[in-house]
């Protein structure tokens, strides 16, 4: 099975920061959240992944100068214009080499332990052509969800059955074939197609409430994400921390960071190669170009 993880959006939400890094690549505990997201799905067993890409091309080169990760092949998908959910994927399911194998799809603002094998099984015993992930805490909860049936029963209200109680986690699981019901445009939302399949009762739902799941769409959550999650690292071993500076328990100092005399940090993020100003920085993320107060 392959992994398709989606990182073309403009996160606009969390600009400035996508001025400098897109969303998948912003540093969590000392490297890109992408790579996060592709440690847990190794470790489920994924050796193969795809990443549609528009903005900042030459960072992701740089985060992935050989094309891999951890002996995984990483393919990339460029669009000179982001093509939404459902063009990212028609782009690429062409090129895909195991396509009778469903594809698992990851928003890549999304970091998450979801049991991918579990979902699998649920997937393929339903016969379903797309299983959804979903929580029914936190978040936008405008999906809806039969318990009973295990099936998708609307989607934002669209079809007037259920105004819904589980908010969608950004995982799918979706069988090749369903590029049969993609529109003749490159650019196109992938909740239309849904729509279709649950009206034909061929999507699923995976709820996983107690998995690890956050998203990082704006600087708040960001920040709030980093500094939820515990760290044996919060600081490089290349970083460079004055006796006299200031750090508070939760912030993080990226790799060759360099925190100078009469710096006071509380609940902040240093990027990598940062050269922090002296200063008093509460909640903020600090980067080598730009300082976000959050």
């Amino acid at each position: 099975m392959q992994a398709f993880i989606l990182g073309a959006g403009l996160g606009t939400r969390l600009a400035p920061l996508t001025h400098i890094l897109p969303k998948p690549l912003m540093p969590v505990f000392q490297k890109p959240l992408i790579q996060h997201t592709m440690d847990h799905y190794i470790r489920c067993g994924i050796r193969d992944f795809w990443v549609n890409i528009s903005c900042l091309p030459l960072m992701w080169e740089r985060a992935f100068p050989e094309g891999e990760y951890r002996g995984c092949p990483v393919r990339f998908s460029e669009e000179a214009v982001p093509l939404d959910s459902g063009g990212g994927v028609k782009k690429i399911l062409p090129l895909l080499e195991h396509s009778e194998e469903p594809l698992l799809v990851h928003n890549g603002d999304i970091l998450a332990d979801i049991p991918v094998q579990e979902m699998l099984e649920l997937h393929r015993r339903q016969g379903n052509m797309v299983t959804l992930a979903l929580r029914s805490v936190d978040g936008k909860r405008n999906v809806g969800y039969d318990a009973a049936s295990g099936r998708v029963t609307d989607i934002r209200h669209a079809l007037g059955v259920d105004a819904g109680e589980y908010q969608f986690a950004g995982v799918y699981l979706m069988e090749t074939a369903v590029a049969e019901l993609f529109p003749p445009e490159e650019l196109f939302s992938m909740v239309p197609v849904w729509l279709e399949l649950v009206r034909q009762g061929k999507v699923g739902g995976y709820v996983c409430d107690w998995a690890q799941w956050h998203e990082v769409g704006s600087p708040e959550s960001y920040l709030e994400t980093v500094l939820e999650l515990s760290s044996r690292e919060r600081v490089h071993p290349t970083a460079r921390i004055h006796p006299a500076a200031e750090l508070g328990e939760d912030c993080t100092v990226g790799q060759d960071a360099v925190v100078p005399e009469g710096c006071v940090l509380d609940d902040c993020i240093v990027w990598p190669r940062t050269h922090v100003a002296p200063g008093y920085y509460r909640r903020c993320i600090v980067t080598p170009r730009i300082v976000v107060q959050v």
